[in-house]
């Protein structure tokens, strides 16, 4: 009996059978999609989701609970605080300082800016004779500036009490006489005194007639005369401070010449000039003492030396 052979052709399924093909044919079939399987492939990304929600809740809670809750704090002091002064600007042309203001006026913390009285202040200010104008002025929102005009000494004034006992003042150039807080020994004592006119009732006070004085120091200043001359003090027993009043002199006392006399109100700048030939003179002939200058006629000056010789220059 005879089999027939074995044909290849034969094979009743079709397909590429390699290796590979069933091995993706295999896995493409396990592919289920189920609800475990969802889970564990977005797991990841939840974890990272809730951190950030944990982290943005944080944030949520400390702003509304903990950093809100400062801020009103802070409002709530800086409003407590508002209006309050905090700082004291002081400002002056002379030598008062901040130790002198605080013994003059109470300014504290505790005090509303609002509360203080500027005029007021002014006016205590200015009711000490050092003080020519005070300035007060609030600088919103916690601050009060205070500036001062200070009168300048010229002249130191011997003075009694009425016991007998003497002391000294000082005189500014609007002829106000006053202690002379804060300057140095060594500037008041350079000062040259003033002798003042003394009016029919015998006061001293009030001196008149300063604004005229303050031309004559300041040339003499600016001519370097006061110290060649070594000033000590002016005389105004012979002025009165009223122009109508014909003849009037103003006295300089120095260590070099005890008595030079000017003519007041008149030609200051010629008759300093002549004042400094006077004295170029005298150095040329071996610095004669001098008793007395007369700068006070009117073309010429007069010079008396000590032995009583007079000469015209």
């Amino acid at each position: 009996m005879k089999f027939p052979k074995k044909s290849n052709t034969s094979v009743t399924y079709k397909g590429d059978q390699s290796w590979h093909n069933l091995k993706d044919a295999n896995t493409q079939s396990s592919r289920i999609t189920t609800f475990a399987s969802v889970y564990r492939m977005i797991k990841p990304f939840l974890k990272f989701a809730s951190l950030a929600l944990g982290i943005v809740a944080a944030f949520f809670f400390f702003k509304a609970f903990v950093f809100d809750e400062i801020s009103s704090e802070d409002s709530a002091v800086t409003r407590d605080n508002a209006g309050y002064v905090k700082r004291v600007l002081f400002y002056t042309d002379g030598v008062l300082d901040e130790t002198w203001l605080s013994g003059v006026i109470q300014i504290n913390r505790n005090m509303r800016l609002m509360d203080i009285n500027i005029f007021e202040m002014k006016h205590v200010l200015e009711g000490f004779d050092q003080v020519i104008k005070a300035e007060v002025v609030r600088v919103f929102p916690d601050a009060l500036r205070i500036q001062l005009e200070e009168e300048i000494p010229i002249f130191k004034l011997k003075m009694q009490t009425n016991e007998g006992a003497e002391f000294l003042r000082y005189v500014g150039k609007t002829a106000v006489v006053y202690d002379g807080i804060g300057y140095s020994e060594a500037f008041l004592d350079g000062l040259p005194y003033l002798v003042p006119y003394r009016h029919p009732n015998q006061k001293y006070l009030p001196i008149n007639g300063l604004n005229y004085i303050v031309p004559l120091i300041d040339l003499l200043e600016e001519s370097g005369l006061t110290k060649r001359i070594r000033l000590q003090s002016i005389s105004l027993k012979s002025f009165s401070g009223d122009v109508e009043f014909p003849g009037q002199i103003i006295e300089l006392n120095s260590d070099l010449i005890p008595r030079i006399l000017f003519n007041a109100y008149n030609d200051y700048p010629k008759q300093i000039a002549r004042l400094n030939y006077i004295l170029s003179y005298l150095n040329g002939s071996g610095n004669q003492e001098v008793e007395r200058v007369d700068l006070s006629l009117r073309d010429s000056a007069a010079v008396q030396f000590k032995g009583g010789k007079i000469d015209l220059f």
